[in-house]
């Protein structure tokens, strides 16, 4: 909303001398025409999923805007001496105008780096756009707890009082995010010998791993097993070990926590590192 303000002058002349007097300062408010608003589904993110935005304009004037186009930032972001883009535009985009899909009028311009512009040709009166469209938080994105993105979208049209400008905020999700990996060796084994199985349970999330308890049922089962934790050998009341299935920690023992990962982003490239907390489990036995 902008304010409209104007004074008037008058002139002239008393008794032979030129004088001047200036009015009150009048005020009005001036709406845009185009109302214009961006929000998102869901107010966190991830590394691996993308974020859907809808940017909405509503036609409150008498008049049909024309040559309406849509600028987002994708969350262009200064680093040092660099800008860094987190967002990736995820095609196609879709344009409902009152409610009805009208994608086919929508121009998408991906040319310009880092900028994301989307072109309509009208809007009649009392007439609504949605724009929805998905972008994946790429490499360059925040990923350490607390951290967020936030992108503005500014829009135009043929006449000055469409303009306006609207930003969405995401933050990161406070999460871990666990991956498991199994190896066994050597390959091939022979009946009598050791066989070793290594488990590495990776977090590649901001948040630690809570409460982790490993279950791995063996077929067929190995004898006379130890068990590491990151190297180190753990006495046989930390874990359960009955008809070839292993728990660790022992039930009714307290659990394993597999810390978060760290990021760090590269101060050349701008580029985010993620470095996953692990813990690491070594089980051998006679098979």
């Amino acid at each position: 909303m902008a304010t409209i303000e104007n004074f008037a002058t008058v002139s002239y002349t008393s008794g032979g001398v030129a004088a001047t007097r200036t009015s009150n300062l009048a005020q009005i408010e001036l709406d845009s025409s185009l109302n214009f608003s961006k929000i998102t589904l869901g107010t966190t993110y991830t590394a691996n999923s993308p974020i859907t935005y809808i940017i909405s304009l509503t036609n409150d004037g008498t008049t049909a805007v024309n040559g309406i186009t849509v600028t987002d930032d994708l969350g262009t972001f200064t680093e040092g001496t660099a800008e860094l883009t987190p967002l990736t535009f995820v095609e196609p985009a879709l344009l409902l105008i009152n409610g009805q899909d009208t994608s086919a009028q929508l121009t998408v311009d991906t040319s310009v780096p880092g900028t994301l512009t989307f072109t309509l040709p009208s809007l009649v009166p009392g007439a609504t756009a949605n724009i929805v469209y998905k972008a994946l938080p790429n490499e360059f994105a925040p990923l350490a707890a607390g951290s967020a993105i936030t992108n503005t979208a500014t829009v135009s049209g043929d006449v000055e009082c469409a303009n306006g400008t609207d930003s969405a905020t995401v933050t990161v999700a406070q999460a871990a995010d666990i991956e498991v990996v199994k190896n066994m060796s050597p390959n091939p084994v022979v009946c009598g010998d050791v066989v070793t199985y290594t488990i590495r349970i990776y977090n590649y999330g901001n948040t630690d791993a809570e409460d982790v308890r490993l279950n791995d049922t063996f077929v067929p089962a190995p004898e006379n097993i130890s068990v590491y934790r990151n190297g180190v050998l753990l006495e046989e009341t930390a874990f359960t070990y009955a008809d070839g299935t292993l728990t660790v920690p022992a039930e009714g023992m307290e659990g394993d926590t597999v810390p978060a990962a760290t990021f760090t982003r590269d101060a050349v490239t701008g580029e985010v590192t993620v470095t996953p907390g692990v813990v690491e489990y070594v089980v051998t036995g006679t098979i």
